[in-house]
């Protein structure tokens, strides 16, 4: 980490390398763990969801023409749903103009039903989107969407990281620089790695010789300790909006020169 003895930055608005800011974008542990959750998650949807019966919230929402069929095959599949087997079911069915069709429909427990009449439903004037009546098109049902809310939470946690990180940017390039005090320390609920989060808040004088406050919420808070005052920098137009610098992803450093560099290229 870079000891900072006085906080000397260039003034804004200065060159973020593009190492840094990828870093600060996606290095930072709400971004990260956003993106295994949602990559995690997408094995989820593409094992299941994309197998889920997803017409029934439209195309059979509305009216629906019958008709009568006959099951001409049963086959118990390999999924099942809370320890219930779902079945297969093949039929056929006669069309108003003549036409026999075949097709498929599913449904956790039943067991073989071979031979058994059948109300058929489809939407008006497309007897080829067919189910048989009271079961699903796909051996998943809409049991298959409920994995869909990993990859939403990977993406939320993803959101708040990024737009952490993006703000970081900004004020990498165009913030004040100033030195805070920590003047509160507390425990959160939150857990990584299993060592507790706190959220540290840090007291500082802006540019207009007010007091404003800074907030960082880490695991490793001997990072943002080990100085009596911590740099950070803030917006100017509107001081409430701060960061500490060594709570960005990647620790960027700043240079003899006060320019802003990356601390682990190889990491970027």
């Amino acid at each position: 980490m870079t000891s900072y003895t006085t906080f000397s930055i260039a003034g804004p608005p200065r060159d973020v390398p593009l190492l840094v800011r990828l870093r600060v974008l996606f290095g930072g542990f709400m971004s990260q763990f956003g993106w295994f959750f949602f990559g995690f998650g997408l094995i989820f949807v593409w094992l299941f969801t994309l197998d889920s019966d997803l017409t029934g919230w439209y195309v059979f929402s509305g009216e629906l023409e019958t008709a009568s069929g006959r099951i001409t095959a049963s086959r118990e599949t390999n999924i099942s749903s809370n320890g219930t087997p779902v079945w297969q079911y093949t039929y056929t069915f006669t069309t108003p103009d003549g036409r026999t069709l075949q097709n498929t429909s599913y449904r956790t427990g039943g067991g073989d039903r071979t031979g058994q009449d059948v109300g058929v439903e489809y939407p008006p004037g497309r007897p080829e989107t067919s189910r048989i009546e009271g079961m699903d098109r796909t051996a998943m049902g809409l049991f298959g969407l409920m994995p869909v809310i990993f990859p939403v939470v990977g993406l939320c946690f993803m959101a708040t990281g990024m737009r952490k990180g993006a703000q970081g940017i900004r004020l990498l390039r165009d913030g004040q620089p100033a030195t805070g005090t920590l003047i509160a320390k507390d425990r959160t609920n939150a857990k990584v790695n299993n060592r507790t989060v706190f959220r540290l808040t840090f007291e500082f004088t802006a540019g207009d010789g007010q007091t404003y406050h800074a907030f960082a919420r880490t695991h490793q808070p001997a990072k943002l300790e080990d100085e009596p005052e911590e740099p950070l920098l803030y917006d100017p137009m509107n001081p409430d909006r701060a960061i500490m610098l060594d709570e960005l992803p990647g620790s960027p450093r700043v240079d003899e020169n006060g320019q802003v560099r990356c601390s682990a290229p190889l990491a970027a």
